[in-house]
C-alpha cells in the first residue's frame, strides 16, 4: 500500500495542479462573461432549437433575437427593428443568407455543439448555455494540451506553462471561449494529438484507439475539420522521417499508415453522408454565402485570394508584434530541444494541430476570419514555449553547477523523462 501511495501521490499532485489552473481560467473567463453572438452562432442556436422539436420559424426567431440582443457588429437601431428586419431576410447585419438551404447545409451536420448545449440553454438561456459549453471545453482542452506536453517529456512546471499559454493565446481567449464550435472541436483534435503521441511512444493500441475516438468527436462537432486534421497528422509523420534521429522509430511508420487510413475513412464518411466539401466551401466564399450565382473558376479565384491574404498578413505583422514574438519563442523552443536531443517523436504531435490551423487558413484565406480558423496554430507554439522554458531552466542550472563544480559543467539538468 505504501509503494502504491508513493506512486499515486505525485500523479495526484500533477493532476491537482493542472485542474487548479483550469479552475483559475474558468474563474477569469466567468468575470468576462459571455461574448457576442456571431453569425455562425445563429445557426447553432437554430439547430439546438430544432433538435428539441421547435418549429423552424420559431427557432429562427429565437436565434435572430439572441443576435440582435448581442450582435457581433454594432447596430444603432432598436431591438424590435433589428429583429423584424432580420426575420424578414433584410438585414440589417445578418438575415440575408442564413436561411439559404446551401448555407444551412454547411452547419446542419454540426450537431455536437448545439446538442451538448441544450441542457445548459434550458437552465441559463440560449446564449449563456452555449457559452458554458465553449468555456468548459476550452478548459478541458488546456488540460489535454498539458497532457500532450507530459507525453513530450516535459515536467510539471513547463507543462503548466504550456497549459497557461494555451489559455492566454487565441486557442483560449478569444476563440476558445467564443459562442462557436471552436472550443469543443479543438479539444477533440487534442485527443487525436494525444493518440498520435501515444503511438509515437510505442503504445500502439491505446494510441490508435485515441486517434479514432478523437476523429469521431471531430466529426460530431465539426465534420469539415476531419480530413484536414488527418492530412496534417500524416504530413507531420512523413516530415519526421526527414530527420536522421527519428528514422529508427518504427512507430512513425505505423502512424503514417493509421493517418492514411483515417484520411480514407474520413473521405468515405463525407461521401456517404453527403457532407459539403471543398467545392461548397469555395462557392460559399466567392458567392457571398450563396447570395450570388456559382462561380466557374473557384480555384483560380482561390489562388488570387491567397496572394491578397499573404500581402495583408505581411503588412499587419508590426501590429501583431507580441504574437510574433511568442511564435518565435515557440519555434526556438523546438530548435533548442532538437539540438539538445531532448525532443522525442511524440513531441511533434502538437505541431500537427498547428499545421491544421495553417491548412485551414490556406483553404479559406479570408483575412478577417484567419485568426479564428487558424487558432489551432498556437497549440504547437504553446508546446514550444514549454520546451524553451525547460531548455532555459536547464541552462541556468548547468551554469550554476559549473560555477560550484567545474567538473559538473558537462552534465545535463532536467533529464528527459
Amino acid at each position: 500500500m505504501t509503494d502504491r501511495a508513493g506512486v499515486w501521490n505525485p500523479r495526484l499532485q500533477r493532476v491537482s495542479a493542472h485542474a487548479g489552473l483550469a479552475l483559475l481560467f474558468l474563474m477569469a473567463v466567468a468575470m468576462m462573461g459571455p461574448g457576442v453572438v456571431w453569425g455562425d452562432t445563429v445557426q447553432y442556436i437554430r439547430i439546438a432549437d430544432q433538435l428539441q422539436g421547435v418549429p423552424a420559424d420559431q427557432a429562427w426567431l429565437h436565434a435572430f433575437t439572441e443576435f440582435c440582443k448581442h450582435p457581433s457588429v454594432p447596430y444603432q437601431g432598436t431591438l424590435e427593428n433589428c429583429i423584424s428586419k432580420t426575420v424578414a431576410g433584410r438585414g440589417p447585419v445578418i438575415g440575408w443568407v442564413d436561411r439559404n438551404p446551401q448555407y444551412q447545409a454547411i452547419f446542419s451536420p454540426r450537431v455536437g455543439f448545439p446538442l451538448l448545449s441544450i441542457p445548459f440553454m434550458r437552465l441559463f438561456g440560449e446564449r449563456e448555455g452555449m457559452w458554458l459549453v465553449a468555456v468548459i471545453s476550452t478548459a478541458i482542452a488546456g488540460m489535454l494540451a498539458a497532457r500532450l506536453a507530459r507525453l513530450a517529456g516535459l515536467n510539471l512546471v513547463p507543462s503548466l506553462l504550456v497549459q497557461l499559454s494555451f489559455y492566454l493565446l487565441p486557442t483560449g481567449i478569444p476563440h476558445g471561449v467564443a459562442l462557436l464550435a471552436e472550443g469543443p472541436t479543438l479539444a477533440s483534435a487534442l485527443v487525436m494529438a494525444i493518440g498520435l503521441a501515444r503511438i509515437l511512444r510505442g503504445a500502439r493500441r491505446r494510441g490508435t484507439l485515441l486517434l479514432i475516438l478523437g476523429l469521431a468527436l471531430v466529426f460530431f462537432f465539426k465534420y469539415s475539420s476531419a480530413v484536414l486534421l488527418c492530412v496534417s497528422i500524416l504530413l507531420v509523420c512523413i516530415g519526421l522521417l526527414i530527420f536522421k534521429d527519428y528514422r529508427r522509430y518504427s512507430q512513425i511508420r505505423l502512424a503514417i499508415i493509421v493517418a492514411t487510413l483515417m484520411i480514407v475513412a474520413s473521405l468515405a464518411i463525407n461521401s456517404l453522408f453527403g457532407f459539403p466539401g471543398l467545392n461548397e466551401s469555395l462557392q460559399d466564399t466567392f458567392t457571398d454565402h450563396f447570395r450570388h450565382p456559382p462561380v466557374d473558376d473557384p480555384f483560380n479565384r482561390l489562388m488570387a485570394l491567397e496572394v491578397d491574404f499573404l500581402w495583408r498578413f505581411i503588412i499587419a505583422l508590426p501590429a501583431n508584434a507580441a504574437y510574433l514574438l511568442v511564435f518565435v519563442a515557440g519555434v526556438l523552443g523546438y530548435v533548442r530541444a532538437m539540438r539538445e536531443k531532448l525532443l522525442p517523436p511524440a513531441g511533434w504531435a502538437g505541431v500537427a494541430l498547428s499545421l491544421y490551423g495553417i491548412l485551414s487558413v490556406v483553404g479559406h484565406p479570408v483575412y478577417t476570419q484567419a485568426d479564428r480558423l487558424g487558432s489551432s496554430l498556437w497549440v504547437g507554439v504553446a508546446m514550444g514555449v514549454g520546451l524553451l522554458a525547460r531548455s532555459v531552466a536547464a541552462g541556468v542550472v548547468r551554469r550554476k553547477r559549473a560555477r560550484q563544480d567545474p567538473a559538473a559543467s558537462g552534465r545535463r539538468a532536467w533529464p528527459h523523462t
